[in-house]
């Protein structure tokens, strides 16, 4: 896979935190698109679908059925605003779906409110 936009859900091999191994998770793509067309990274946020744990702070942003049925997600989810890490294009496995714009620009906000 190769060409992505913002706000598409894609299936990656999750990094963990201390790099011991990855696991086949879904994130979203939040780099711009004019970035998208140009750089071989994009930039991505998590999503969980372990609605149980109490988020943090600008931690989350909880999927509408809309936006679940939209992303191509099986179960109820919730995007990890702080999982935000960087991958190579290349390693995306798929696209699963793709997110309203009002869901992305509130991804986006919360990544705003995070880092001001």
């Amino acid at each position: 896979m190769t060409s992505c936009r913002r706000g598409d859900v894609v299936l990656v091999p999750f990094p963990f935190t201390d790099l011991s191994t990855t696991k086949q998770r879904p994130a979203v793509v939040v780099s711009p698109d004019t970035w998208n067309a140009c750089q071989s990274d994009v930039m991505l946020v998590a999503i969980t679908s372990q609605m149980n744990v109490a988020p943090g702070p600008q931690d989350h942003v909880v999927l509408t059925a809309a936006d679940i049925a939209a992303a191509g997600l099986p179960k109820p989810s919730r995007i990890r605003t702080t999982k935000l890490f960087t991958m190579h294009s290349g390693l995306l496995k798929r696209t699963l779906g793709h997110l309203p714009d009002a869901t992305t620009h509130a991804i986006l906000s919360q990544l705003r409110t995070f880092f001001s």
